[in-house]
């Protein structure tokens, strides 16, 4: 098979092009083209390269970044959006880890921040199937790592499939931190069946279930039901959430946790500095 390559300049205006359609949702192939002084068969290369990686949709007409009930975006877009939200809930979710535990963390760029709050927590173990997690904790001394493996998917850049449920299966973990593409008052949801498979095997081993979202997923629905709130123990998500919709969810029997999302910005500034 031929590798394919990608040069340096391509991928700073594959770059350029996401930050573009982030901004501005109905941007065409026309006026990327324009933007960038390319020409538009070019432009579809970029866009059909970006689709391929599982990061944009293209349909008759136009592109999309944003996840659909049917289509989920890609962790490497992900990873941009509602960044300070996703912050907050990382720092509040991790001070509830205590030294000693083994908790599971899966493929959500949510639960992966937590990491940079957990490392001077003493005899930790974290499991968890996401690549950039596993690199990240790959650096850091002090917290034993098991790596869940099964078939990689380049568009979760995690290890998903009928292997890694199998693995988790055969684990029992004290709590397992995680999230779904939506939820609303009757459960949570997802749009593949491969990845509710795999969270369901998740639920299932973890003596507590911690539902991290930031806000801009509640009130939605998927495809597939991962579950009802019946499983999760406790939901973390920012402020923006509506009232009526945290209600509901705590009538329910789950801890329901909000927190600002401008607070923790600054603290990851200064930590990054």
């Amino acid at each position: 098979m031929t590798r394919r390559l990608i040069t340096h300049t391509r991928q700073e205006r594959l770059d350029g092009i996401l930050e573009c359609l982030m901004a501005d949702e109905s941007a065409s192939a026309q006026s990327l083209a324009a933007h960038f002084d390319i020409s538009l068969m070019t432009v579809h290369r970029d866009l059909d390269e970006l689709q391929r990686r599982g990061i944009v949709r293209k349909f008759r007409g136009g592109v999309s970044i944003e996840r659909t009930s049917s289509y989920e975006i890609a962790a490497a877009l992900r990873r941009r959006i509602a960044l300070p939200q996703k912050l907050a809930i990382g720092a509040v979710a991790a001070s509830g880890v205590s030294p000693g535990q083994v908790v599971m963390l899966d493929d959500s760029t949510t639960a992966s921040q937590m990491i940079q709050y957990l490392i001077d927590i003493e005899e930790l173990r974290v499991v968890t199937n996401y690549l950039p997690s596993l690199h990240e904790l790959s650096s850091v001394t002090g917290i034993s790592v098991t790596a869940i493996g099964g078939d990689f998917d380049s568009g979760h850049e995690s290890f998903v499939g009928e292997g890694a449920a199998k693995a988790v299966r055969e684990l029992r973990v004290d709590a397992l931190y995680f999230s779904t593409s939506s939820a609303d008052h009757d459960g949570i949801y997802h749009q593949e069946e491969k990845v509710v498979r795999l969270k369901s095997e998740m639920i299932r081993c973890a003596g507590r279930r911690i539902l991290l979202m930031d806000s801009s997923k509640l009130g939605q629905t998927s495809l597939h039901r991962v579950g009802g709130w019946d499983v999760i123990n406790e939901l973390i998500t920012d402020d923006g959430a509506a009232v009526e919709v945290l209600e509901s969810i705590r009538a329910q029997g789950v801890v329901v946790r909000t927190v600002p999302s401008i607070d923790y910005v600054d603290t990851h500034e200064e930590r990054k500095s």
